[in-house]
């Protein structure tokens, strides 16, 4: 938080075994966390301007910050809030990213030297951001069971909750220890114990796969779509938000199976399967 006119902004405490300890000694049981979840689940939907169910059709970045309070007041007691204020990163940053596209979450730890009190620190800031990319695809037009965490998933809103759940983790870990990876066991022990998750992996539905189900249209395939007028023909090299498709010319640059291809990105739609 800015400091008071006239005063000199607190010099951040940083990570260490206080912290650590304070994280580490959070335990729920299962039906605790059941409970926990729902009650966030249903001050969401009632809080919210724009989610107002569980498959809600949009959101905002406020919905984050809600949840970020909401969550930090149930499983961690207030102890995500303290630790960014002793570390002048408090309020830390929200974001919805259409450009996430293999991931559902991102947690950011970005570390800025500045001068406090006669000398120079390490000022960290935190940011989290959620795919709404995934989100939206998922629980839309592809019927199949959604595990993220490990746990089964009923609608948007829970698997919004697990998605932000794996990345408040990553933030108590920075907090705690001043790194994070979502591959080591002391990760695995966190989630296990806070959250009750089985596993780390996000399973939604993909621009990939939501291409095959609603465009029948996959990497590899070869397509034509109109350009200016034109008719062009290539194959598809990669699917995110829109195709990027490969078209054969010889003014294009130089790929590694020794041909030259000029690079288009085509909205799904406008592509034809030949």
């Amino acid at each position: 938080m800015p400091a008071p006119l006239g005063e000199s902004a607190p010099i951040p405490v940083g990570p260490g075994r206080p912290r650590q300890a304070r994280l580490a000694a959070l335990l729920y049981a299962p039906e605790q966390v059941r409970e926990r979840c729902r009650r966030i689940y249903e001050a969401v939907v009632d809080e919210s301007s724009s989610v107002r169910s569980g498959d809600f059709a949009k959101i905002g970045a406020d919905d984050l910050e809600r949840l970020f309070r909401l969550y930090d007041a149930e499983f961690f007691r207030g102890c995500l809030s303290e630790m960014l204020q002793e570390d002048a990163a408090y309020p830390m940053a929200f974001r919805l990213s259409r450009r996430l596209t293999r991931a559902a979450g991102q947690t950011m730890r970005l570390v800025r030297k500045v001068r406090r009190a006669g000398r120079v620190v390490e000022q960290p800031e935190y940011e989290i951001a959620v795919s709404t990319t995934l989100l939206f695809n998922t629980f839309r037009d592809v019927d199949r069971e959604v595990i993220v965490g490990g746990l089964v998933c009923g609608d948007r809103l829970e698997a919004l909750q697990r998605i932000f759940e794996h990345e408040l983790l990553h933030l108590a870990e920075f907090l705690g220890w001043g790194r994070s990876s979502c591959s080591a066991e002391n990760f695995h022990m966190l989630s296990r114990r806070i959250f009750g998750h089985e596993g780390v992996r996000h399973d939604l539905v993909t621009p990939r796969e939501q291409a095959a189900a609603t465009f029948g249209v996959r990497v590899g395939d070869a397509v034509e779509f109109d350009m200016e007028g034109s008719r062009l023909r290539g194959r598809v090299n990669r699917i995110t938000r829109r195709a990027t498709v490969l078209v054969e010319h010889p003014s294009g640059a130089l790929f590694t199976d020794g041909r030259r291809y000029q690079t288009f990105y085509v909205p799904l739609p406008l592509l034809r399967k030949i």
